[in-house]
C-alpha cells in the first residue's frame, strides 16, 4: 500500500464534500470584498492574524491534503459495488434531542458525512431530509443565515443533477465554516470537522468486512488522517467538551497502533530539470484483528453522540 502522502492528487480532485472546502476557514470572511463593485485590495490574509492562528491554518491545509472527504468515501463505497443503506445513517427524526454546541457541532459533521452518502447513491428525498437537518442544527448553534432555506430550495430544484446538490451541499458547508471562523468559534468548526471524519470512519468500516483489499487500505490509511486531526484539535484551548472529544479519539488512536509501517528501500532519480530526487516507499498493513478493533471503537463512539 502507498503511503497517503501519494494519494494528495486524487484527494485534490476528488474532495467535493463538504471537507473539500474547509479551506474557506483560512480566509477571512470578513475581508472578503462585500460586492464586485468595489474596487479596493484587501492585505494579504496571513498579515491580518496572530502566529496562532497561523499554526492552525497551516495545520488545517495539513488536513484538507490528508483527510479524505465524506463525500470520496462514500463514493469509494459506491464504485466497489455495495448497495446503499438507510440503517447505516443516523435518523433525523429526534434531531432536537441534540443539545450543547459542542454536541451538536459534532452531530452536524455526521449529519454532513451523512448527506454525502445519499446525495453519491443519488437517494433524493433522502438528501433533502438530511440537508434540512444540518439547516435545522446550523440554526440551533445561531448559525443562522449559512445553511438557508433558499439553498434547500435549490437543492429541491436539483434533486436531478447530482453534481449540482453535491455543489449546493459544499457551498453550504463552505458559508457555515466561514461564519464560524468570522465569530472566532473556529473550535466549534474543528468540532464539525472530527465528527465528519468520525462518520465517514463509521460507514467505510461497515463495507470492510468482505476483506476488499482498497477500502481495507483507505481506512488503514485514516491512521495519518487521524494523526493530523489530533494535533489540530491541540490548538486550540482545553475546554471540558474538546478534552472529551480528543480523549474519545486518543482511543481509536491507540487502536491504530496495530496498523503497521514498512518503511521500503530509498530510490534516487532526476526529474525533468535535471535535479536529483530522493523517494522512499511506505506501506501499511492492517490485520483483521486491528481492524475488527477500529471499526468496533468508531462504532462505540459514534453511538457516544449519536445516541438519544
Amino acid at each position: 500500500m502507498n503511503h497517503p502522502k501519494k494519494t494528495q492528487n486524487m484527494h485534490r480532485k476528488n474532495a467535493l464534500g463538504f471537507f473539500s472546502l474547509l479551506l474557506g476557514l483560512t480566509m477571512l470572511m470578513a475581508s472578503c470584498v462585500d460586492s464586485a463593485d468595489k474596487k479596493t485590495t484587501q492585505p494579504p490574509v496571513q498579515a491580518q492574524l496572530d502566529s496562532a492562528e497561523v499554526a492552525r491554518m497551516k495545520e488545517l491545509e495539513k488536513i484538507f491534503f490528508s483527510i479524505p472527504s465524506p463525500v470520496e468515501m462514500s463514493s469509494l463505497i459506491k464504485q466497489n459495488g455495495y448497495q446503499f443503506d438507510q440503517g447505516k445513517l443516523v435518523p433525523t427524526a429526534n434531531l432536537d434531542k441534540y443539545t450543547g454546541e459542542a454536541r451538536q457541532a459534532v452531530m452536524l459533521g455526521i449529519y454532513g458525512a451523512d448527506l454525502s452518502y445519499t446525495a453519491i447513491f443519488d437517494q433524493k428525498q433522502l438528501t433533502t431530509e438530511y440537508f434540512a437537518a444540518a439547516q435545522n442544527l446550523a440554526g440551533q448553534m445561531d448559525a443562522d443565515g449559512t445553511i438557508t432555506p433558499e439553498l434547500l430550495e435549490r437543492l429541491e430544484k436539483n434533486q436531478e443533477n447530482r453534481d449540482s446538490m453535491l455543489h449546493i451541499i459544499s457551498e453550504a458547508y463552505s458559508d457555515l465554516n466561514g461564519y464560524l471562523k468570522e465569530k472566532d468559534r473556529v473550535e466549534v468548526s474543528a468540532m464539525v470537522v472530527a465528527g465528519g471524519w468520525l462518520e465517514a470512519l463509521y460507514l467505510s468500516t461497515q463495507y470492510s468486512g468482505d476483506g476488499n483489499s482498497s477500502m481495507r487500505q483507505r481506512i488503514a490509511e485514516q491512521k495519518y488522517s487521524l494523526n493530523n486531526l489530533m494535533s489540530y484539535l491541540e490548538k486550540f484551548g482545553d475546554t471540558p467538551s474538546l478534552q472529551e472529544l480528543k480523549a474519545d479519539l486518543k482511543r481509536l488512536q491507540e487502536a491504530y497502533a496495530g496498523v503497521a509501517e514498512n518503511k521500503g528501500k530509498t530510490s534516487t532519480s532526476k526529474d525533468e530539470t535535471g535535479k536529483m530526487v530522493i523517494g522512499t516507499t511506505t506501506t501499511i498493513a492492517m490485520d483483521d484483528a486491528a481492524l475488527s478493533k477500529i471499526a468496533t471503537l468508531a462504532g462505540e463512539i459514534r453511538t457516544k453522540y449519536t445516541a438519544l
